[in-house]
């Protein structure tokens, strides 16, 4: 929807139908104790349904939840489910956030993510043998 006083000035059309894909936000509890968000992409809540995470943490980049033409016309058309973990390392919560995960710290993105997949299966929300990193 175009807002007032905006002027559009080039336009992307949509490369897949997202109208029944839903964002769910989780949190997980890291080896040390860490609470780590992430969110869920779906269309639907069938366990027996791949699921990949992505998870960058690095230099202060923010991973956030946004329409993403590829990753709906290839994964989620298709029956996926996308996560995105906010593992330390990444721009989501400021610079202690993301300094944390670096040079001696780095296994704490690892931890991070370890605990996204954990928490999944736990949620029944994805199954061992249908996890891709």
């Amino acid at each position: 929807k175009q807002q007032p006083g905006v002027q559009r000035l080039k336009w992307l059309q949509p490369q897949y139908n997202a109208s029944g894909v839903l964002a769910d936000q989780y949190e997980a509890t890291s080896r040390d104790g860490t609470i780590v968000p992430y969110f869920v992409i779906h269309g639907s809540k069938a366990t027996n349904m791949p699921v990949l995470i992505y998870a960058y943490g690095g230099f202060d980049i923010p991973v956030l939840p946004a329409y993403k033409g590829t990753v709906g016309a290839a994964w989620l058309e298709r029956g996926g489910t996308y996560v995105e973990a906010n593992i330390r390392g990444g721009g989501e919560f400021g610079p202690q956030w993301s300094q944390v995960a670096r040079k001696g710290g780095r296994l704490k993105a690892y931890e991070d993510l370890e605990a996204v997949a954990d928490d999944l299966f736990d949620r029944g929300l994805a199954l061992p043998e249908r996890l891709g990193l």
